[in-house]
């Protein structure tokens, strides 16, 4: 089984890393994007009991769709 950093970036105002802190290069990452709304807060605890790191994409609140390409850009940019 691949072992790879999982992470969950959600709204609730609670202690999250950065994402472009947590990123290396030549690694591979999942990133749990909320749907519109965000995730319900058992979401957030269910994901958080399976190990996933709770994290900001930065400090503007993103769209659904807009905060998937932001996440994957971030991963694509540290891998150039």
């Amino acid at each position: 089984m691949n072992h790879y950093p999982k992470y969950i970036a959600h709204c609730e105002e609670t202690h999250k890393q950065s994402l472009k802190s947590q990123l290396r290069a030549d690694e591979y990452y999942m990133i749990l994007i909320g749907p519109e709304g965000d995730f319900s807060v058992k979401e957030i605890e269910i994901a958080l009991r399976h190990n996933f790191i709770p994290i900001t994409l930065g400090e503007t609140r993103l769209r659904t769709e807009t905060a998937a390409v932001a996440a994957c850009h971030s991963v694509a940019f540290i891998n150039e």
